[in-house]
């Protein structure tokens, strides 16, 4: 299971150097409002694992355990959006 999990991360990892979400001129031209390449990336990537989610909750799929996969909700918290934002201007300023 640990050599699958290899591959799968590998190929994530391929994934994004292809689309270039770990170049740094990328990056910092998303922040300076010139490409959106990573936008659409961002985007794309949120859909799918939305329509992924939602897929498991509708089948009621269960792991290769055997157990029944609970996908619960995450409560929301005050600080959720002021941690984003650091964090956004954190990755806009070192461009990494």
């Amino acid at each position: 299971m640990n050599a699958l999990y290899l591959v799968f991360g590998a190929l994530f990892g391929f994934i994004l150097s292809r689309a270039r979400a770990t170049d740094y001129d990328t990056i910092v031209n998303l922040f300076r409002l010139v490409d959106f390449h990573i936008a659409g990336v961002m985007a794309v990537a949120i859909a799918v694992a939305a329509a992924g989610l939602y897929l498991l909750r509708q089948s009621h799929a269960a792991a290769l355990i055997g157990c029944p996969i609970e996908i619960q909700q995450k409560p929301s918290h005050r600080w959720i959006l002021p941690a984003g934002l650091v964090f956004g201007t954190g990755w806009a300023l070192t461009g990494t």
